[in-house]
């Protein structure tokens, strides 16, 4: 039988990895925009960005048991099997 208790702090340790490498690119675009008010991003990065995050809420969500209100996890229909 499988083992499947989680290790909370060790998860997180390994995801915040994924928070890290966006707080360095985050840096980086404000360093290479030094001395300007405003600094531009691409779309794409953004989105991306977006999306770490997401995945990292969610999967932390998960591994604590915590879901949010305003979005169920969705499950997957059941199909009987009639012989």
């Amino acid at each position: 039988m499988e083992n499947k208790e989680v290790n909370v702090p060790k998860f997180i340790g390994r995801h915040l990895s994924q928070i890290k490498v966006l707080a360095r690119l985050l840096e980086h675009e404000l360093e290479s925009g030094k001395g300007a008010r405003e600094v531009t991003m691409d779309r794409h990065l953004i989105e991306n960005i977006l999306d770490t995050l997401e995945i990292f809420t969610d999967d932390c969500e998960a591994v604590s048991g915590f879901q949010r209100d305003r979005q169920k996890v969705e499950q997957k229909p059941v199909v009987a099997r009639l012989n």
